[in-house]
């Protein structure tokens, strides 16, 4: 009696996105303007209260965009295609300069 033969799929799937190339961080953030991207769930707001705080005291002259002006990018799919679609042009007309993405589990 031999044993019993199944096929399995690995549940992550392909990569979709081949590797990033590091940009060179910043040595300071002064006068640099920084945007939250949030995905609406571990604690953004208090996250970016304390970050924007920090940041502040260390780097002095540091602007912040709140994540209210780019939209939730973890929402339906209708709602996240919408959202990054949108945000190049949403990051250029703010003028930003960094970008803290925070996403929560």
């Amino acid at each position: 009696m031999s044993e019993p033969h199944y096929e399995v799929l690995g549940p992550l799937g392909p990569r979709a996105v081949g590797d990033v190339a590091a940009h060179e961080r910043p040595s300071s953030l002064a006068g640099r303007r920084v945007a939250y991207l949030w995905d609406e769930l571990f604690r953004g707001p208090e996250m970016f209260e304390v970050i924007s705080e920090v940041a502040t005291e260390r780097h002095g002259d540091v602007a912040f965009v709140g994540w209210e002006e780019f939209g939730n990018f973890h929402a339906s799919a209708a709602e996240e295609r919408r959202v990054l679609d949108a945000l190049p042009e949403l990051l250029r007309a703010h003028r930003v300069d960094l970008v803290v993405a925070a996403v929560g589990a």
